[in-house]
């Protein structure tokens, strides 16, 4: 094998460079994995093979606010105006690695997933509006999926990924299950598809330690083609033309080439600076314009016309947010199968999803987060007044709505440079002499209304320097039954904890029990607090704290006996207490493996086994009736499937349950990312739903549904 390097200079490249990558990617560990606004995270995408005429695409993003909500797959078929939340049947707690749809797509409307976490692969046939799992062949250990790739075949599709092992699995659209093509020892960390696959059947793979081997019969034979580069390789791509072509890209010399399927390679990358290439992609017109596009660490996108000999930077927009990994920044730099037709290249980023239209010259950036509902409350006097309150990110902030979400106006909140405001939640307290108190939070600051949101006294939260130097940034609160005697107040936060004051912000103390290192999910306090001093907490990490004495001290509760699944940062976790507290000391835990029910104030936990719900359902909210000390009803919002209602026995189990959304989500594919139950659900039987930007609303308990508005309208 030809290579332009000799020996000794691979060995010692070979060294600094997996040096280089070692440190390059424990940043994912020593970083936070959250971008702030105005960053638009994208962690996957995939684009129809027929852009040029339908427009459409998929990529995974954040939930409704940031990382304390499940990712979000997300579909556009107007080239990136206008998105969807595409959440019906993907009913699991994972995170996902990898999005990636058939090249028949026009016909087979099929769309993949690859999740990290044990989770596998999903698929939908219909474009992303149902997902199923599409395991079948594969052992517990092989579902983490690292890379993906699909490829047109005689008869449909043929999907190869590699799981954190390093193993390499494939399955065309006929078989009926997965088929392991390398075992683990091979380690492959990059997969390459010949854009000619259905009639050349080959495939490049790429070991962690930078060795490559071929096939040319759909995986089934290997060719070791060595280790042409001395190091380790990010990225390959094979150019249409017989897979004779194949670019390599690297962490510390730039690109490779070769010229004849690889026997051998040379180093390529006139202008390109002098950092790690990340990605690769080849013009599907390219046996006419030699075109190829890379992106470095730091800078996007370059371009060559001459098989990249030669390089141009043409400048995207993205910026490095320094708030993931570098090799986080720029991910999965993607050019349209119909390039000669619209010239359109997708550069999706932590900073966001920007694309060209004329082949690199000038770029755009579509937003998928502007807008979104983060919180829903309604008034106490629900039944009556019809007044609600929603907070949105980057928006309004705050949104009030008098006519019942029909017609809505914005807060008085203090906003004098007139930004977008993000805010995350409010509460609504019923004050002893019938008039209310709404609080709610942004980053930073804290306030309260007692005229409905019409004006408000704001306090600025301090900074913890010791624990993080920026804005206390929040995610959830809830305001003591007495707010207007005690002005406690519990505040979740992403890097602080559980914040508490109990003189409405003027002193605010950490809860020092309470972990730091992962986000708070949901706090629920007794509504007999004034007696009994409790409150709870709960965490990503799967965890649930709970205090007696008003914040004094948190001690966790249930650690034996409530057993989430997956990474600690995939635990999502959500807590209710029953308004019958004082007298039945019922709490409900929603987890990622289902609901526990505590009869005893938290101090012992047991799992819900009843069919009706599912014992392993995935509960993103749980909600008590108002009413419960007469209907004994609770309500489950459970990811991939909807929200159900379900009865309690007199010891707190399931009885039976009834999903009421469920023609929602398969007629619409709309689930709720919170959902609130009329404080007067005994008179109105109202249950409003907030779906990304719509407010949804029934007045029958569920049993029919219509859209009540749009808050950031």
């Amino acid at each position: 094998m030809l290579v332009k390097l000799n020996k000794i200079q691979i060995s010692c490249i070979r060294r600094i460079a997996l040096i280089t990558a070692f440190f390059l990617s424990i940043g994912t560990t020593a970083m936070s994995v959250h971008a702030h606004t105005p960053h638009d995270m994208v962690y996957a995408f995939t684009a129809s093979p027929n852009y040029a005429s339908d427009k459409t695409m998929f990529l995974v993003t954040d939930g409704a606010y940031t990382g304390w909500r499940y990712n979000e797959i997300l579909r556009s078929t107007d080239g990136g105006l206008n998105w969807v939340d595409i959440p019906n049947g993907m009913n699991h707690p994972y995170e996902y690695s990898v999005l990636r749809v058939s090249p028949k797509f026009n016909t087979d409307q099929t769309v993949f997933a690859g999740l990290k976490g044990k989770g596998g692969i999903y698929r939908s046939t219909s474009r992303g509006d149902f997902w199923e799992s599409y395991n079948t062949g594969l052992a517990a250990s092989n579902l983490i999926v690292r890379k993906m790739e699909v490829a047109e075949s005689s008869t449909g599709y043929v999907l190869f990924f590699t799981d954190a092992n390093g193993a390499l699995f494939r399955r065309s659209s006929t078989d009926a299950n997965w088929i392991q093509v390398l075992d683990k020892t091979n380690k492959v960390t990059v997969i390459a598809i010949s854009p000619d696959y259905a009639t050349d059947n080959t495939l490049v793979i790429a070991s962690d330690s930078g060795y490559l081997q071929k096939s040319t019969n759909n995986g089934n034979d290997w060719t070791e083609l060595g280790n042409p580069t001395g190091t380790i390789i990010y990225d390959m791509a094979i150019a249409p033309g017989g897979a004779a072509e194949i670019f390599l890209a690297t962490p510390s010399f730039g690109i490779f080439y070769s010229s004849d399927g690889g026997s051998t390679f040379i180093n390529k990358g006139n202008n390109l600076p002098n950092e790690a290439i990340n990605n690769i992609a080849v013009s599907p017109n390219y046996a006419t314009d030699r075109t190829v596009f890379c992106t470095s660490l730091k800078q996007s996108v370059f371009k060559s016309t001459d098989k990249g000999d030669n390089w141009v930077l043409f400048d995207s927009g993205a910026q490095v947010t320094k708030q993931t990994a570098l090799l986080n920044e720029m991910t999965d730099l993607q050019v349209s199968r119909t390039y000669a037709t619209d010239k359109t290249i997708f550069l999706p980023v932590f900073d966001g999803l920007f694309f060209s239209s004329n082949g690199g010259t000038t770029w755009k950036q579509r937003q998928t987060r502007r807008g979104l509902m983060t919180g829903l409350a309604a008034s106490s006097n629900f039944n009556s007044d019809q007044k609600m309150i929603a907070t949105t990110y980057v928006g309004r902030g705050i949104a009030i709505s008098a006519d019942g979400g029909s017609t809505w106006s914005t807060s008085g909140w203090p906003n004098p440079k007139g930004h977008k405001l993000n805010f995350f939640d409010s509460d609504i307290v019923q004050n002893p002499n019938g008039t209310q108190t709404v609080i709610s939070a942004r980053n930073g600051f804290v306030g309260n209304s007692t005229d409905f949101g019409d004006s408000w006294s704001v306090k600025f939260v301090p900074r913890f320097t010791a624990i993080n130097p920026d804005l206390v940034t929040f995610t959830t609160l809830a305001a003591s039954p007495n707010f207007t005697n005690d002005k406690e107040i519990y505040l979740g936060s992403r890097f602080h904890g559980v914040l508490h004051t109990k003189d409405f912000g003027k002193t605010w103390r950490l809860q020092r029990g309470v972990p730091l290192n992962h986000p708070v999910t949901s706090i629920a306090v007794s509504p007999d607090y004034a007696n009994d001093r409790t409150a709870f907490a709960a965490n990503r990490a799967g965890q649930i704290w709970r205090t007696q004495d008003g914040g004094d001290t948190f001690l966790r509760v249930g650690a034996s006996s409530i057993i989430s699944i997956g990474w600690g940062g995939q635990r999502y976790t959500w807590v209710a207490v029953s308004p019958q507290f004082a007298t039945d000391n019922l709490v409900i835990a929603g987890t990622n493996n289902g609901i526990y029910r505590s009869t005893d104030g938290g101090t012992t936990w047991t799992k819900e086994t009843h069919a009706s719900v599912g014992s392993n359902a995935v509960v993103q909210q749980v909600e008590f009736s108002p009413n419960f000390g007469t209907d004994r009803n609770i309500f489950i919002n459970v990811r991939g499937k909807g929200l159900f209602r379900a009865n309690l026995n007199g010891g707190g189990a399931v009885t039976a349950s009834q999903n009421i959304t469920l023609s929602l989500l398969e007629n619409e594919n709309i689930q709720f990312t919170e959902f609130q139950i009329s404080p007067t659900y005994a008179v109105d039987s109202t249950i409003l739903g907030a779906a990304r930007k719509n407010i949804y609303k029934s007045t029958n308990g569920g049993l029919t549904w219509a859209v009540a508005g749009f808050p950031d309208n």
